[in-house]
């Protein structure tokens, strides 16, 4: 038989990662459904996933598929900074709403930002409004992503909603595959 409890100290055990797996399944199952599933009562699914809750362990959210909100392009806006912190260019961008998420990386243009567009025009208009915008760019680079092979959005760091800087709040926009289609 399983464990039924996790051990001190909010670390996730196997029956934890079970039940995150079934949620990820299914984020609308009930409890009472995950526990003839593992093998468990309700009442112990609900009191484990309530726990990893509390913990910020596992969160549940709800992933929408962004091409179900009229998207059809997903692309990257690269900057190169001139005279100021990459961080605090990323820390501007992770501010704006359009922007979905915000990196920091290496090379000439270490801050890069993923956005989801209408169109064309909306791509062009966001890429120039990076360059005009944001104080100390000096360049931006496009990216047009064609084709995603896997996106996983419950996977990632956790922090406290609205958070910004390093381990963000993500923006998940969903499992996709053919962009542009």
């Amino acid at each position: 038989m399983a464990q039924s409890r996790r051990a001190r100290g909010g670390a996730l055990d196997a029956i934890d990662r079970q039940i995150i797996a079934a949620l990820h399944r299914d984020g609308r199952a009930q409890s009472t459904a995950i526990g003839e599933e593992l093998g468990l009562s309700g009442n112990l699914v609900a009191t484990r996933i309530r726990a990893m809750d509390a913990a910020g362990t596992m969160r549940v959210v709800a992933v929408a598929d962004f091409r179900v909100h009229g998207y059809r392009m997903l692309a990257r806006i690269r900057v190169k900074p001139n005279g100021r912190a990459p961080l605090d260019i990323a820390n501007e961008l992770a501010r704006r709403e359009d922007v979905l998420s915000v990196h920091l990386t290496s090379g000439a243009y270490p801050v890069s930002c993923l956005y989801a567009f209408v169109n064309a025009r909306d791509l062009i208009e966001a890429a120039r409004a990076v360059s005009a915008d944001i104080a100390g760019v000096e360049d931006v680079d496009v990216e047009l992503l064609n084709t995603v092979y896997r996106y996983r959005p419950a996977i990632g760091p956790i922090a406290e909603p609205g958070a910004i800087g390093p381990i963000a709040e993500p923006g998940a926009i969903g499992p996709i595959a053919e962009l542009g289609a």
